[in-house]
């Protein structure tokens, strides 16, 4: 059991609240991450309004990027230990976001970086190049 922002929506409003969910709320990956920064943007601020237009399918977890450990992985390109970075590809809208402890990630918006960078040096300096770099392939 891990801790996330789950949102639901009725028939006259949307609400969130952070809650115990297990492994079975995670959306399908082949690579399990432990979140250790995310952050809230216009996006993710929109996700929570009734008519915000992003979430997709209800409930979900909110939260389009985030920075983390790799805690395992069946995917040959990252290992346990690794530093990561998501953004995009629909994190956040139609597949589980960053405002969780665990999350499971699919490759395709899974960045690498070295484990001699602090996560936390990283995950700062890397939101204005993942936004120009999600912007391009959109």
């Amino acid at each position: 059991m891990f801790n996330a922002v789950v949102v639901r929506k009725s028939a006259s409003n949307v609400s969130y609240k952070v809650e115990k969910v297990d492994e079975s709320h995670l959306s399908k990956g082949d690579v399990l991450v432990k979140v250790v920064y995310s952050s809230i943007n216009y996006k993710d601020m929109l996700a929570l309004q009734y008519k915000g237009g992003v979430i997709r399918d209800y409930p979900m977890i909110p939260g389009i990027d985030f920075a983390g450990i790799v805690e395992s992985s069946s995917n040959d390109k990252f290992k346990e230990g690794d530093n990561v970075l998501v953004t995009g590809y629909d994190v956040g809208v139609t597949h589980t976001g960053g405002f969780q402890n665990m999350h499971k990630c699919l490759e395709s918006g899974l960045f690498l970086f070295p484990k001699k960078c602090l996560l936390k040096s990283l995950w700062y300096m890397a939101q204005p190049v993942l936004r120009q770099h999600y912007q391009f392939l959109n």
